[in-house]
């Protein structure tokens, strides 16, 4: 995913995620780095005094009124997670995760723009793509994938299997763009898997038949 991330904003993975707005050059980045409170993200541009960020910047009032796009463009999306029946799993259960995705957007806002990505790189007009994805990293596997679309807001249901080991596994749930450095978001999550009927009636069944002698 971050390689669609750097071909959309023209940048290299060693580039600093600021370098994506637009005038930005290693200079403002550097000041940036250097305030007394270390600015990072694009968040944290947004949230600076109008003075303060004058003054890093240094910017003419036209390409600050592109980095103002920019920023409005960029998206800040709040999410929330639940697993159904989460104290219930079993090996091999059927697992259903409800993700609810909610973007803040200015009211005065343009609906029909919310999605557009701003990249003076990219060669044409480009919309967000977004992936939800959980993993378990210990074990370097993948449990589920989806693209969706996403405007003002989503609720979107992710299925997948449980493992089929009892045991406590540590899971992680990824949101990642396909468009934007730094607004990836990942949430660690725990889950008890324990040992299903129907597992241990096969190990039972297995156990008598191995006891069994022939006349």
């Amino acid at each position: 995913m971050e390689s669609f991330q750097m071909v959309v904003q023209g940048l290299w993975d060693r580039d600093h995620p600021l370098m994506q707005l637009p005038h930005f050059s290693k200079a403002i980045v550097d000041r940036c780095q250097a305030h007394e409170e270390e600015i990072d993200t694009v968040f944290d541009i947004m949230g600076l005094e109008d003075d303060v960020r004058d003054s890093l910047l240094q910017l003419s009032p036209a390409q600050m009124a592109d980095v103002a796009h920019f920023c409005n463009n960029y998206p800040n999306i709040d999410l929330e997670y639940d697993v159904a029946d989460a104290d219930e799993v079993e090996t091999g259960d059927a697992v259903q995760m409800t993700v609810t995705l909610e973007r803040e957007v200015d009211e005065d806002m343009d609906a029909s723009t919310i999605g557009q990505v701003s990249a003076p790189r990219y060669p044409k007009p480009k919309v967000e793509g977004w992936w939800l994805v959980v993993g378990d990293v210990k074990r370097n596997s993948l449990l589920c994938i989806k693209r969706i679309a996403l405007q003002k807001s989503a609720k979107v249901k992710l299925d997948f299997v449980a493992p089929d080991e009892a045991g406590d596994y540590k899971l992680t749930l990824y949101f990642m763009c396909d468009s934007y450095l730094g607004c990836d978001q990942e949430y660690e999550f725990d889950l008890s898997v324990a040992q299903g009927d129907s597992d241990e009636e096969e190990d039972s069944e297995d156990g008598d038949s191995d006891g069994m002698e022939e006349d």
